[in-house]
């Protein structure tokens, strides 16, 4: 049953975040600065998302040409690939990190997630890219914890690793319902 709550819970993200990669070709949607978290707690199970515009994880949107910009490119995909540097659970809880896919924002055929090709055909690039050269990374961290009822709550601490980056905007499942909240840098706690 769990993993059906978290297979449910991430095509959820899943259709909320193409629709709003879909909004941002006309709306606007992709801001720099704004990033979005999605997580579901569901038994021992914790499954955060992190999205957020590459102009704020890397630098630069762009792909990377130089190899200055290769080497940036490289630390942020590092940087997203250590997920204790960028969020705080309470270690009574006892999560441990079981999962991590990453959704690297790439023009080149070398991307860091996984998709497939074959499906992705000629707009294999679409998902990450807009119009306006705008693009998004991310990951997607699963964890399981020992004890889940003293998984109370999270601590963005990735305000400090991504500097340029000035709110998240979360969604969250949890047993007892949802939840939804902005964090900041000096407001970076959630509590459920």
């Amino acid at each position: 049953m769990k993993a059906v709550t978290l297979l449910l819970a991430a095509a959820t993200f899943a259709v909320h975040a193409h629709h709003d990669e879909h909004e941002s070709h006309g709306h606007g949607a992709h801001e720099h600065g704004h990033g979005h978290l999605n997580f579901v707690v569901d038994g021992d199970q914790l499954m955060i998302e992190l999205q957020a515009p590459a102009a704020d994880l890397v630098g630069f949107e762009h792909a990377a040409r130089s190899d200055e910009e290769k080497a940036q490119y490289a630390k942020a995909v590092a940087r997203l690939q250590q997920p204790d540097a960028l969020f705080r659970l309470d270690p009574a809880a006892g999560c441990k990190l079981t999962h991590q896919e990453l959704q690297a924002a790439k023009e080149d055929h070398d991307h860091e997630h996984d998709h497939d090709h074959d499906k992705a055909g000629a707009d294999h690039d679409e998902h990450q890219h807009d119009e306006a050269g705008h693009a998004d990374m991310g990951a997607m961290y699963t964890y399981t914890c020992a004890t889940p009822a003293k998984l109370t709550g999270l601590e963005a601490s990735l305000f400090s690793v991504y500097p340029s980056l000035e709110k998240l905007s979360v969604q969250g499942i949890l047993p007892a319902g949802q939840t939804a909240a902005e964090l900041t840098p000096s407001a970076n706690k959630l509590s459920w």
